[in-house]
């Protein structure tokens, strides 16, 4: 069952991976918009009760706007995640692993995020304000002293 569990849960984020990138492309905007016009242009046609034709108006543009905002949010995320990589590229005691951190599966972001709980818990134990360092080698630091402390 924990097997079927997280095949779906793989399946779902692909799945919404590709949909966030299809409604947030521009043919995908053109087609909303055609759409859109047809029902727009129906109502007209075949009804005379301008507060349907109003209503359609509004949910219309309500609906359009998804796919603007998809397109702007899909921009600025690969913006911030394009930033967000050259800074920890940058930064001599930054974790690579957090080199394209967008494309790890929500499993793989769990693990991560414990493993930087460790980290702020051992840091938090030094009174330095200006200390830095990477889970690496935090993580050598806690097997060293757990080796030490069992021999």
């Amino acid at each position: 069952m924990k097997k079927f569990i997280l095949v779906l849960e793989k399946n779902f984020e692909l799945f919404t991976e590709k949909i966030t990138i299809m409604l947030g492309h521009s043919f995908c905007f053109f087609i909303a918009i055609v759409i859109v016009l047809v029902w727009i242009g129906t109502d007209i046609y075949h009804s005379s009760n301008w507060h349907v034709l109003i209503n359609d108006t509004v949910f219309s543009f309500t609906f359009l706007m998804v796919f603007i905002l998809q397109k702007m949010q899909n921009k600025f995320s690969a913006v911030m995640n394009a930033k967000l990589n050259e800074l920890v590229a940058a930064h001599e005691n930054a974790s690579n692993r957090l080199i394209k951190a967008e494309d790890m599966t929500e499993e793989e972001l769990r693990k991560l995020a414990i493993h930087y709980q460790t980290l702020s818990s051992a840091m938090g134990k030094n009174d330095s304000l200006t200390t830095s360092g990477s889970i690496e080698n935090v993580i050598k630091e806690i097997e060293e002293k757990n080796k030490e402390e069992n021999t």
